[in-house]
């Protein structure tokens, strides 16, 4: 591995570590699990140094989004059902949910 490469690794786990959640949560999750429904955005609070500077600049506690999937065995189409289970390793009863993680994709 290549100084660059290392450093890189470095840094984005230093950014991207997370703390551990605050006392009170921004919403109930047991309401958003009884109205959350495929295709909806979900608003992500991270807890990490660079959510922290999200947070800062755009004077929102929201600081990514992720897109609310459902579970993988209600999902209709089958070429999008079986590219699901290619990234996740889960029942195909959990709720899923994509989302993008700096240093991960």
């Amino acid at each position: 591995m290549g100084l660059h490469r290392w450093l890189a690794k470095k840094i984005i786990h230093w950014l991207t570590r997370e703390r551990s959640p605050g006392i009170t949560p921004l919403c109930d999750f047991d309401h958003l699990c009884n109205e959350i429904r495929p295709a909806d955005v979900v608003l992500i609070e991270g807890r990490s140094r660079v959510s922290d500077v999200i947070k800062t600049v755009t004077l929102s506690p929201w600081t990514h989004a992720a897109l609310y999937v459902g579970r993988i065995r209600d999902v209709d189409d089958a070429v999008a059902r079986e590219r699901l289970r290619l990234h996740y390793n889960g029942s195909s009863d959990d709720r899923v949910i994509v989302e993008a993680e700096l240093g991960r994709g």
